[in-house]
This record gives structure tokens, sequence and C-alpha cells, in this order.
């Protein structure tokens, strides 16, 4: 599919006053970052976030969970390296942990004491959770310590919901969840462009024509949404094959929400981005620390898993071995902050790349599953991007 030209908000334009009519979307506080100040934070050596997996128990299936949660696993962090941890990363510049389970973090059984730790030391603790144990105490401990909150709601009609989720009843307590949030305030917000509540959804052939409602509830209620794309990886391979969105049908839906955004909400952004009207640029300001204290740039792009990458068999990037500050300084993630000086293909040439550097973890799974070593599939073209060069001038 050869995406519309008039489709591509381009950011001379934009500062020409050609969009001036629009305005930046609002992005989660805490979870996303506008470009500038990912930039100004890498080019200063600090991290604006830290994303932390806690524990890897969950009280749902989710027929796409990558990675395939469900009961603890050995070698876990223990708190008291969790909360280290944390402090590591506020020394380093950030102001913000994003905890991302690896499972659902409110069944972590140190969740308050962790979320109460984060924001005594100054920063923002964002919470992914399902929901489905957010009563209305829960949602008011997380409202008053200063959390931001990404919820969960895959689709509007429950069938759907409960089947994506694996579990019977899963939509009426995620919705419940979601009220309680709502209801004590998260939707209420000082700054219209940082929120403190979102709600992610994975989007498939199964949800693929309610997204735009979603997309209008999430507006309307003051909440960011994060559109997931369903990849064939981990529960999703056995569960969903014939689900997966073909890319061009990806695209196709980026550019009717930024029609919906444009139109309704006077909202701006380029179609081409990992995330929907919020673009991912964390590779620049932010790193990501799975279960076993393995540090990688972020979630896709798995360091830890690759041969190369071990001394003598073991993968060093790990906060039981190195300080965060010893792996921020690192050689190789010297090279991960700035993969902007390396990128290969479109990627290399892309006239957006103030915005947009591409889905890196996904050109490092497609690079490494081709045989690339580690730096060379980090740097290639991102297989989501269905941006086209203009054809070459004819002499």
């Amino acid at each position: 599919m050869a995406v519309p030209q008039e489709a591509m908000p381009d950011l001379a334009d934009r500062s020409q006053g050609a969009t001036a009519m629009y305005e930046r979307p609002p992005i989660l506080r805490g979870y996303a970052h506008d470009p500038a100040d990912a930039w100004a934070a890498r080019d200063v050596g600090r991290l604006l976030a830290v994303r932390l997996e806690t524990n890897r128990t969950c009280n749902l299936r989710c027929r796409y969970c990558h990675a395939e949660s469900v009961r603890k696993l050995d070698q876990e962090m223990a708190y008291d390296t969790v909360v280290d941890v944390v402090a590591q990363a506020r020394d380093l510049g950030a102001e913000s942990v994003v905890l991302l389970g690896g499972g659902e973090p409110t069944l972590h059984p140190r969740f308050r004491t962790l979320i109460a730790r984060i924001d005594a030391m100054g920063m923002v603790p964002v919470v992914f959770t399902n929901c489905m144990l957010v009563d209305r105490d829960v949602a008011q401990f997380l409202y008053d310590h200063n959390a931001s909150v990404m919820g969960k709601l895959d689709s509007l009609r429950a069938s759907v919901q409960d089947y994506l989720a694996g579990s019977p009843g899963a939509s009426r307590l995620i919705r419940q969840g979601l009220d309680h949030l709502m209801d004590v305030g998260f939707c209420q917000v000082d700054d219209p462009h940082r929120l403190r509540l979102g709600v992610s959804f994975v989007s498939c052939r199964l949800n693929i024509n309610e997204i735009d409602g979603i997309w209008h509830f999430c507006r309307e209620c003051n909440v960011f949404p994060r559109m997931d794309v369903l990849a064939p990886t981990g529960r999703a391979k056995r569960e969903l094959p014939d689900q997966v969105l073909s890319r061009d049908q990806v695209q196709a839906c980026k550019l009717k929400l930024l029609e919906i955004d444009r139109a309704h909400y006077g909202f701006n952004w380029l179609p081409y981005t990992p995330l929907a009207a919020a673009g991912c640029l964390q590779h620049l300001h932010s790193l990501y620390v799975t279960i076993t204290g393995d540090v990688r740039p972020c979630a896709p792009t798995k360091f830890d898993e690759h041969p190369d990458l071990r001394i003598n068999g073991v993968y060093p990037h790990n906060v039981r071995r190195r300080s965060l500050r010893e792996i921020y300084d690192d050689a190789l993630f010297d090279y991960v902050r700035h993969i902007d000086q390396h990128l290969e293909g479109k990627c290399g040439s892309c006239p957006h790349g103030v915005e947009c550097l591409g889905c890196r973890g996904d050109a490092y799974a497609v690079g490494v599953n081709a045989g690339k070593a580690p730096r060379a599939a980090l740097r290639g073209e991102c297989p989501q991007c269905v941006r086209e060069d203009p054809p070459p001038c004819e002499s």
C-alpha cells in the first residue's frame, strides 16, 4: 500500500507554521517523552526513565503474552535489589520508574511498598496493570503516590476481551478497575499534555474494527492510548497465528487514527513511528531491566540472549554484576544511544529522524534471526515502516 503523501505531517512544515492549527498529542507522564527532552537527555548523558520487570506471576493468561507469564521464575531479583536499581537510576537522572511486571505488578508481595519508595525518592511510578486487582483502595493509593497508570482495554466487547485475556469475566473486572482509577481523579490533570492514565490495547484481526472506538474513548476521557501490534511470539505464535495484521493493515489503522485526531481533537503526529501518536525514542534515554537483572535497551532488544554478547558464557550487563552506571557507560550501550549515527536503509536517510528511529527492537529481532551480529541487526532498517522514499530524479 502506498501511503498518501498528504497524510504525512512534515517536520519542516510544522516548524514553518503550516500545521499551526494542530497540537502535539498528549503523552503519559513518566512513560513517554517529548522528542526534545529525549535528545537532550541523551546529549547530556542522563536517563529519563528505567523500565523494570518486577515479577512473572500473573492472574491472566493473555493469548498474546510474549513473556508467557504465569508463575514465579527462579533467580528473580529480590526486593532490595529492585530498590537499589531504582536508586541507581535516580542517580543517573531518571525521573520515572516504569513497572512493567513481566507479569502483573500488583501481585508483587511488596507492590505498595515499592510504589511508596519510588514516590519518596521524588520519581514518578508508572504502573502497567491489567486492572483486575485495582479496587477503589488501590486506585486511591496510586493516585496519592503520584503514579501514572497504564491499564488494559483490548476490546469494548466482553467476549473478545475475555478471549484475548484467556479468562472468562476478565472484561468486567478490567472495566471496574478502570472505573475506579477514573473515579479517584486520574483523568483530571493539571497539564493536558501529560496525562496520568493510559490504556494499552493489542491490535489484531479480532478487534481491528473497534480500534477507532477505543481511540475516541481515550481522547474524550483524557486517557493516553497505546496501540500495540500483535506479534507472532510467545503464546500468540501458538494461539493467535491467524490474527496477526499485515503491515499494510497496521499502517491503514494508524492513518485512520491520525485522521480522527486531526478532525476531532486537533492533534497531529507522524504516522510511521512504532507507537501511534507517541513515537518511541526510549533507546536515547531509558534502560530495561529484566526480572533476573539483565539490562537491555528495550524489552525486545534481547542482548542477554545473544551468545556473542556473553563472556565465558555469562551476559555481563546484569545489575548483580555491574552497576547501572557501568552498564550505561559501556561501549555497547553508548552505541545504542547513538544509533542515529549508524542507521541503515530508509531509517538512515529518513527526514523524520528527530521523531522516529524506527523500532530498534523489531529491527534487532529480525536481523538476529537472519544471522546478523547484534550491532548490525540493531542498526538495520525498521521492518515495520511503510514510508516510501520519493523516486530518484531522472537526469
